[in-house]
Formats: structure tokens, C-alpha cells, sequence
């Protein structure tokens, strides 16, 4: 299901938002997602929820499988206060095909890291596949991608003063 494309109208300008709240990204298993980003990000538990069952109406909203049910949802926090959300899903319909990176979808979280050597030494201690050298961008900002145990990608983003 798509949203219909919203037709331009002089009257209406930019909505005033301040900034992202969070990232929400679905996890096949939410205690190991909990233990990757606490040990990579430091992140830690802000809630744990396992929800009631969700009904019919709210499913075809949401554009869900209706045998799916939400197992689990878990808010986590940065040390600079963003945070990530996961949920974690159960049923027969559901898919763990990760779609290609050009596929419309959302595609990767990205974190403002330090020190691009000593980062990549610590991804690569815990295994994780590193998908490109750091490159360089035009303003000097250097970035690289990673996957995480279960498949997504991680983007590092180093700023050029460090």
C-alpha cells in the first residue's frame, strides 16, 4: 500500500519539527539486537514491551500480514540521548528476504563515530562484515558501511575535524 503523493500547495510550508526522535527497525531476534547495539553503541533499555494482541483493523492500517503478531517492542538510548527502536515479529506470512539496496525501503542507520581506525578494529573484533574502505566525502567527512548479525546495514559517519 502507498500514500497518495500530497499535491503542492502554496499555503503549506515545511512542518516545524525539531529533529529525528528515533529510528524504528525491525529485528528478528530482539535480545541479540539489545546486546549488539549496548555493546557497540552503548546503548541501554529505555522500555521493554511485549504488547496485547494487536487487532484486525490496526493490521491492514499498518499494511501488516494478518497472522503476524508483535512479540516484543524495545526502546533503546544512546549516551547523546538518540535512540533506536526495535520490534520484533512472529508469523507464518512474514518474510526475512532483506530487500536489495536499491529496492525502496529503508536502508541503513547511520552513527556519528570517532577515530575511524580504532572503530573498524572493534567492528572487526566482534566479526562483523565491513563493506567498503572509508571513503571520503565532499566535505571531508569520512564514512563506511557495516551489516549487523542479522543482515542490516550500518553506516559510520566520521566528521573531518575528529
Amino acid at each position: 500500500m502507498v500514500a497518495a503523493p500530497v499535491p503542492a500547495d502554496a499555503q503549506t510550508g515545511p512542518l516545524a519539527v525539531t529533529g529525528i526522535d528515533h529510528v524504528g527497525i525491525n529485528v528478528p531476534d530482539a535480545d541479540r539486537a539489545i546486546a549488539f547495539f549496548a555493546q557497540l553503541f552503548g546503548t541501554h533499555v529505555l522500555t521493554d514491551v511485549r504488547p496485547a494482541p494487536i487487532s484486525p483493523a490496526w493490521k491492514r492500517r499498518f499494511h501488516w500480514h494478518a497472522s503476524s503478531r508483535l512479540k516484543r517492542m524495545v526502546m533503546l538510548q544512546e549516551p547523546d540521548g538518540s535512540k533506536i527502536e526495535l520490534f520484533q515479529y512472529a508469523g507464518p506470512l512474514m518474510s526475512r528476504a532483506r530487500p536489495h539496496e536499491d529496492d525502496a525501503a529503508e536502508t541503513h542507520i547511520a552513527f556519528k563515530a570517532h577515530d575511524p581506525e580504532a572503530t573498524l578494529a572493534a567492528v572487526r573484533r566482534l566479526g562483523l562484515p565491513v563493506l567498503n574502505a572509508p571513503a571520503t566525502g565532499p566535505d571531508g567527512s569520512r564514512w563506511v558501511y557495516m551489516l549487523t548479525p542479522w543482515g542490516s546495514q550500518i553506516e559510520l559517519v566520521f566528521a573531518p575535524d575528529g
